[in-house]
């Protein structure tokens, strides 16, 4: 099949999103498949239009204005038609403004349409950035109207999105292209000694310095975990300097990180091998989100493939993955001493919460997501959801 991503921004941008559509894409062509990407040139230095050494062709549009997160490019939809003639299935990634547009003509074209749900796209600055989220809301939902398969990641975060909600019944649900390197041997003590982290427990985090991730939230847990577990050390995987002049992202976890200089480490961006091995050296990663708009936490599956309980935020989709495997636990968003009660369980009853990286490979997986993919993109009706506990896909299910 030849097959059209669309989306605003794709690597080497970085962001949730873009890894999600960079292993699809990857992983379609590997199975034989032709995909384009249609995306921003966001960068300059880029060309207009490349072949990635995975085989994946990306087609750049310019962008005439930006709106925060949004982008404005006036020739984004006479391109999109251009290529739809070209291939037999449109997949729209939102939020995306000219989403509804790109729908009408793939349908006009009589292609498959496929739109995949991500976020909700929130922006909280100007009016006229705020007019820019409206219309980016209903164009999707009128997308996701006209498509052959709207897709999203889980019923529990789809029945609180003011997009999935206005689309109708017809939703399926796939779980993200979850990919992780298996954990070097000997991951956990080799880590461990590399950065200083101790014989003791070691709670991770893997995400933006941000407030929004609760990560002031984790750092308010320290002394009543430490309470339990003197020896406890708290390794902190993901971006801690800004990205303009260098200078370290602040906010209210400052303090923490001072009281608590020895037995809390930054260890900046983790990639690859060195990201799998962090996982393993960990004895639970905490995702402790306070925003709404997260809709899943990839890292939390990720550190479960490597053999780590999860404990996250009991936030619709957040929650899914815990819920599902039982491999972790659940705590009030934003509230400190549940989430640090949540930790020192998990810590004192580490086999309650263990499951073989197999029975959650089943669950949550690359190849899992691209069977179902090219079930949707062949027409076919896929629903990975089960009540309650989900259990493995069966073959034709």
């Amino acid at each position: 099949m030849k097959i059209l991503q669309t989306l605003y921004f794709y690597t080497p941008y970085t962001s949730g999103l873009t890894i999600y559509c960079e292993r699809l894409s990857r992983e379609l062509v590997r199975r034989g498949h032709e995909v384009t990407v249609l995306t921003s040139w966001h960068d300059r230095s880029l060309p207009r239009e490349n072949v990635t050494a995975d085989g994946v062709r990306v087609v750049r549009v310019p962008i005439a204005a930006n709106l925060s997160r949004a982008v404005i490019m006036p020739k984004l939809l006479p391109t999109a038609a251009k290529l739809i003639r070209e291939h037999d299935v449109v997949h729209m990634h939102l939020p995306m403004a000219e989403a509804g547009g790109i729908a009408a003509i793939g349908r006009a074209m009589r292609k498959r349409v496929v739109v995949t749900h991500h976020s909700d796209l929130v922006l909280d600055g100007t009016r006229l950035e705020q007019v820019a989220a409206g219309v980016g809301m209903w164009s999707g939902i009128a997308a996701g109207r006209m498509a052959t398969q709207f897709v999203t990641y889980t019923h529990d975060r789809a029945s609180v999105s003011p997009t999935v909600t206005r689309v109708g019944n017809d939703v399926a649900v796939i779980p993200p292209p979850i990919e992780i390197a298996p954990p070097s041997l000997n991951a956990r003590e080799t880590f461990r000694a590399r950065h200083q982290l101790g014989p003791g427990p070691v709670v991770g985090y893997a995400g933006r310095f941000a407030v929004e991730k609760g990560l002031d939230v984790l750092m308010e847990t320290i002394p009543t975990v430490q309470a339990a577990f003197p020896t406890a050390h708290y390794a902190l995987a993901g971006p801690y300097l800004d990205g303009r002049d260098n200078s370290p992202l602040r906010g209210p976890w400052d303090p923490y990180l001072e009281r608590f200089s020895t037995s809390v480490h930054k260890l900046g961006v983790l990639r690859g091998q060195e990201l799998a091995d962090f996982y393993a050296a960990c004895d639970v990663l905490v995702l402790p989100s306070i925003n709404w708009t997260e809709t899943f936490g990839l890292v939390q599956v990720e550190a479960m493939l490597c053999g780590t309980p999860s404990i996250c935020s009991d936030l619709p989709g957040v929650r899914e993955p815990v819920k599902i495997t039982g491999m972790g636990r659940t705590a009030v968003p934003g509230d400190p001493q549940d989430l640090a009660a949540a930790i020192i369980d998990v810590l004192q009853h580490p086999e309650t919460f263990h499951r073989s990286a197999e029975e959650i490979a089943e669950l949550f997986s690359l190849p899992v997501t691209i069977d179902a993919y090219e079930r949707v993109y062949r027409g076919e009706k896929v629903d990975l959801h089960r009540p309650g506990p989900w259990s493995p896909a069966q073959p034709g299910a």
